[in-house]
């Protein structure tokens, strides 16, 4: 049952949102409200992580917990980027070790406990509708922030008191754009992702441990497997490709898998079932404002990244991590004289943008298809 006040209200619990709930309850004695509009154990999109994960999981007490669930190591890369024939990028030479395929339900649930044994309290399927008027101080700084939240399909929504927010509501940000900030968004694309179940009687070709990634003339598609027997596929690309990709029930998604040269043939070799498909938006983009007094954007909320970084996961967590820095100073009224978090975003964000820029300027065979006519626009700009 939601009570009518807590010090810190989360909106999200993804893994920047919970890991958020987990430090903050480690460090303070904060009552802390995990807000998700998903259903629980329902299936979120990411999967890999590279090998630095390991040092996050460690500081949010959950590296044991982790190492015991059915997650797998990550050879390397293969690619067919800016060239006709697979590249190769092996994790061997890392001292961190492989990167990390995830059983992503397992990964998220492995959170959710850390975060209830710590003492936070999560809502599932719930929807933060927006914001009344906050409580002022005499110094005219807000005080605390009334949230209104729905659960399942109640249309009376829940009036809750928070003392501090974190928005880790996702790409759309919609804590703070309930505050009138909107994201600045640097490029927009579009994905198709299909998971599926390899098939028992198919176990003499489980496909490649590697990650495999091949630019198209419309987009870039990517395929990888999954603990469990499962893999996903998914293929980006631009807004008009994606009703194509959707027709005669995702017919076109398969078929556009397998018109490729490199991830396409080596899908073709798994007998698959259960599948099942999904779109979005993908955003490269950053929030304007980042933090106030008692509130700030965490995750994909502050800095949404293109996939092709693979970094989401990683970035959620760290990201989760320095908000309980944040609350800490807050909660206990001290000022913290560090590298403010809103700088430490936005450096991050500006080196992702180069890194990312620099990934799609390394694809020379298609400059007259729209598709990397915009990404050398926008690496122009």
């Amino acid at each position: 049952m939601l009570k009518p006040n807590y010090d810190v209200v989360i909106l999200g619990g993804g893994p920047a949102g919970l890991a958020a709930a987990i430090a903050t309850r480690t460090k303070t004695n904060a009552s802390v409200l995990v807000v998700d509009r998903q259903a629980p154990n329902q299936e979120r999109l990411g999967e890999s992580c590279p090998p630095e994960i390991v040092l996050l999981l460690k500081q949010l007490g959950v590296a044991k917990a982790f190492y015991q669930e059915n997650h797998q190591t990550c050879p390397g890369y293969a690619s067919v980027w800016g060239r006709e024939t697979p590249g190769y990028n092996d994790f061997i030479v890392n001292p961190l070790g492989p990167s990390w395929r995830l059983n992503r339900m397992a990964f998220d649930q492995m959170l959710v406990n850390k975060a209830e044994s710590c003492g936070a309290q999560l809502t599932w399927s719930t929807r933060f509708i927006g914001t009344q008027e906050t409580t002022k101080k005499a110094s005219n700084t807000t005080e605390s922030h009334t949230l209104l939240l729905a659960q399942g399909n109640d249309r009376t929504p829940h009036v809750i008191k928070a003392g501090f927010v974190i928005d880790a509501s996702g790409a759309k940000a919609r804590f703070a754009r309930s505050l009138g900030i909107h994201k600045k968004i640097d490029d927009q694309l579009f994905a198709t992702v299909r998971f599926a179940q390899i098939a028992n009687n198919n176990k003499k070709n489980q496909g490649s441990k590697q990650i495999q990634l091949e630019a198209t003339r419309e987009g870039w598609c990517y395929q990888t497997l999954l603990p469990e027997q499962r893999t996903v596929s998914m293929i980006v690309s631009e807004r008009e490709i994606i009703p194509n990709l959707r027709e005669h029930d995702h017919q076109g998604f398969e078929q556009a898998l397998s018109a490729t040269t490199f991830v396409g043939p080596n899908a073709a070799k798994l007998k698959l079932e259960n599948t099942s498909y999904y779109s979005c938006a993908i955003f490269s983009g950053i929030l304007p404002s980042l933090e106030g007094n008692n509130w700030m954007a965490i995750g994909d909320a502050a800095a949404s990244y293109d996939p092709i970084s693979a970094q989401g996961i990683y970035k959620g967590l760290s990201h989760g991590l320095m908000a309980a820095d944040k609350v800490e100073s807050w909660f206990n009224n001290s000022n913290d004289n560090s590298l403010s978090y809103t700088q430490k975003i936005r450096d991050q964000y500006q080196i992702y943008l180069r890194n990312r820029n620099h990934s799609y300027s390394l694809e020379r065979r298609w400059l007259d298809a729209d598709f990397w006519k915009n990404r050398i626009t926008m690496n122009a700009a």
